[in-house]
C-alpha cells in the first residue's frame, strides 16, 4: 500500500490501495499496477527529453495517440470489449486520451524551445493533471472490477 500512498496520496487512492493489499494484478489481460507504473514513469520520460537525459527519442505525433502504449492497446482490444459498456471503462479512456494529448503538447513544448512552460506543465499544469486522472480512473476501473 505504501507505494500507492507516496505517489498518488488521498483517501480515494488510500482507500483503492487497501482493497487491492491482496488482489490480482492482472484483470482481463491488463496488469493493473504495471499499467499505473507506467503512465508514472512519463513525468521522467518527458522531463529526460527535456533536459537532455533520456536514453529514448520521443516523437510528439506518436506520443499524442493515445493507442500505442500498453494500456492503449489493451483499452483499444480485450479492454472495451470486456468492459466497454462500463461507465468507469469509458471515464479512464477519455482521461487516458487526454493524457497523451497533452505529453504530446509537452514535446512540441520543447521542441519549439519553451522547455520552461514545457517544465511547468509536468510539475502542476495541464499534464500533471491529465496523468492523476488517468491513474484515478484505472484505480478505480480496478476496484470497480471488483478484483
Amino acid at each position: 500500500m505504501s507505494w500507492w500512498k507516496s505517489i498518488f496520496g488521498g483517501e480515494d487512492v488510500k482507500e483503492a490501495a487497501g482493497a487491492k493489499a491482496d488482489a490480482a494484478e492482472e484483470v482481463g489481460g491488463l496488469n493493473f499496477k504495471t499499467a499505473l507504473e507506467a503512465h508514472i514513469k512519463w513525468k521522467v520520460r518527458l522531463m529526460g527529453a527535456i533536459d537532455g537525459t533520456g536514453t529514448e527519442t520521443l516523437d510528439p505525433r506518436i506520443v499524442s495517440v493515445d493507442n500505442q502504449c500498453a494500456l492503449g492497446k489493451w483499452i483499444y482490444g480485450q479492454g472495451g470489449n470486456d468492459y466497454g459498456n462500463n461507465p468507469e471503462f469509458k471515464q479512464l479512456v477519455a482521461a487516458h486520451t487526454n493524457f497523451h494529448k497533452c505529453a504530446g503538447h509537452v514535446l512540441d513544448l520543447h521542441l519549439d524551445g519553451k522547455d520552461d512552460v514545457a517544465k511547468q506543465e509536468i510539475e502542476g499544469g495541464a499534464f500533471a493533471k491529465a496523468s492523476h486522472e488517468t491513474s484515478r480512473h484505472l484505480m478505480r476501473l480496478w476496484r470497480a472490477l471488483g478484483i
